[in-house]
């Protein structure tokens, strides 16, 4: 595949009876962008396929591990003792509503939970947060490794991963400024971001899928407006669709109308939270 750098370098001789150089221009242009996409989505999948097999890798060695435990125990299995009936908390009862309805010999899938670490993210969790963004949003949405990392060396302390048992889970970063709402620039540009800015913005959150709906996302949330709120900002900016306002609107956010931004070719919405 052709790479950008080799389109935009590309000299042509010149002839009177020539071709129109407006016209070649703007055809280089459309293959550069072209390539320039291709080239991004292929980085992504590579990242996301690397990720997938670290993953395949770690559960498989606590299979291994627990298989090896329960061979070398000596123990027999001990019968659980019955719940009394002063003592039931009623999970027994949703646990069999449930899973009525379901297919013969269907189990419900319980998902265990480690202890979830909310962190500043490090340039060592570029790969990782690059494949999450990638998984979270679509791909005209999504921000790029190249401004991914420029958030990650321009705004560290703006910047915070959700991690469990030393995987990457988790993220939310956004860049302080004195706008009130956010324009498509700041996306495109990290060096906008301003230490003293009066307003903290939201540009991307998001958890993998496996892991949502346990508390994770309002967790990174919180912890952006808690910083923001010891720094003294007057509070806090974000952009969304329609189908979300109502969950930023538990954190105190306001539906402010249809925002200026048409990131991804998207209609969102701003939402500002003031202190």
């Amino acid at each position: 595949m052709i790479k950008s750098e080799e389109i935009i370098n590309r000299q042509f001789s010149r002839a009177f009876w020539g071709y129109d150089i407006g016209e070649v221009d703007e055809f280089l242009d459309e293959i550069i962008r072209g390539n320039e996409r291709a080239e991004q989505e292929l980085e992504i999948a590579q990242l996301r396929i690397k990720m997938l097999l670290e993953e395949l890798e770690h559960y498989t060695g606590k299979k291994e591990t627990a298989q090896e435990a329960a061979e070398e125990s000596e123990e027999p299995p001990q019968k659980e003792a019955p719940t009394r009936p002063e003592q039931d908390d009623g999970s027994a009862a949703e646990q069999k509503d449930a899973q009525k309805g379901a297919p013969e010999g269907a189990k419900k899938e319980e998902v265990k939970m480690e202890p979830v670490t909310i962190r500043y993210a490090k340039l060592e969790d570029l790969d990782a947060v690059t494949a999450a963004e990638a998984t979270c949003f679509p791909p005209a949405e999504a921000a790029s490794r190249e401004r991914i990392e420029a958030r990650l060396k321009v705004f560290p302390k703006n910047f915070w991963v959700a991690e469990m048992d030393g995987r990457v889970i988790g993220f939310i970063n956004g860049m302080a400024c004195d706008r009130r709402t956010i324009i498509d620039e700041m996306f495109a540009d990290a060096n906008m971001h301003d230490d003293a800015g009066a307003w903290q913005s939201v540009m991307s959150i998001g958890v993998l899928p496996e892991y949502q709906r346990h508390g994770i996302a309002a967790r990174l949330m919180q912890t952006l407006i808690d910083d923001a709120r010891a720094a003294g900002r007057k509070g806090c900016t974000l952009t969304c669709k329609d189908r979300l306002i109502h969950y930023y609107a538990k954190f105190g956010y306001k539906d402010e109308g249809v925002s200026v931004s048409e990131h991804g070719g998207a209609v969102w919405y701003d939402m500002v939270l003031e202190f």
